[in-house]
Order: C-alpha cells, then sequence, then structure tokens
C-alpha cells in the first residue's frame, strides 16, 4: 500500500471514529468506575450504583469523562415483579444524579430511568443493577 492510500484509509478510520461508541450490550459486561452496572444512549455512558435505600446515576461522555448534571433532571421507574415504584432524580456532585427509596437487592430487579441534560435531549435506558457479571473465562 502506497503512502496516499495508507493516508485515505487513515482519514476515514479517523472520520468514523464516533460509530466506534461501544454499547449497552457492550458495557454490561464491564463495571463501572464507581463499581456499578454500566449502559450506553446516544449521548451518554451512564453507570448505576444500586443500594437497598438509593439509586446513584454516573453520567459520562464516550470518552468516559464526567458529564456536568448541575441543571439535569430524572426519574427512575423501579419493577420488581408486579411492584412498581417512581424515584425523582437528582442532581449530585459533578456527575450525579441521585434518587432514594426502598429497592430489594434481587437480581430481578429492573430499572429504567430517563434523565434529561441542560440541552433538553432525553437520554433512557434500562439496568438490571443486582444481576451478577458473567465469568470471565
Amino acid at each position: 500500500m502506497d503512502r496516499r492510500s495508507t493516508m485515505v484509509a487513515l482519514g476515514a478510520l479517523l472520520l468514523n471514529g464516533p460509530a466506534l461508541a461501544h454499547t449497552s450490550a457492550e458495557l454490561a459486561n464491564r463495571r463501572g468506575p464507581n463499581g456499578g452496572q454500566m449502559r450506553a444512549t446516544p449521548a451518554l455512558h451512564l453507570e448505576l450504583v444500586a443500594r437497598a435505600d438509593e439509586l446513584l446515576f454516573y453520567l459520562y461522555d464516550h470518552d468516559d469523562k464526567p458529564v456536568a448534571t448541575k441543571a439535569a433532571t430524572g426519574r427512575a421507574t423501579v419493577l420488581l415483579g408486579a411492584e412498581r415504584s417512581e424515584v425523582r432524580l437528582e442532581p449530585f456532585g459533578v456527575n450525579g444524579m441521585r434518587g432514594t427509596g426502598r429497592f430489594a437487592p434481587d437480581p430481578k430487579l429492573r430499572v429504567a430511568v430517563s434523565l434529561t441534560l441542560a440541552d433538553g435531549k432525553p437520554q433512557q435506558e434500562r439496568f438490571e443493577p443486582f444481576r451478577p457479571l458473567p465469568s470471565k473465562k
């Protein structure tokens, strides 16, 4: 391959960089920086740390840099069997959203989150925060 062809190929790779962003399926088997479950939306990487009395969401861009949540709003719907509860999320720290309630640490627990940042575009994703990660082989 000559030098010109190499440069064209490299340029094409660089222009397609955003297409290489992680998907929720890829992030599902990775623990986040705070030990939580990771997911991806079109604009964000989300990490959920679920405890018996609170849900902590940490927001990152697709380069895993913190995204400010100062003007963000959000809610989470928590499902366990027939039980359903709504949790209002409030900003905390630099890149966090927090909600409180009573959450059974059950692998069947599901959390659907909807967040709106200052840009007004809602971001939504689903989590299974107490599902164990697959074993590494």
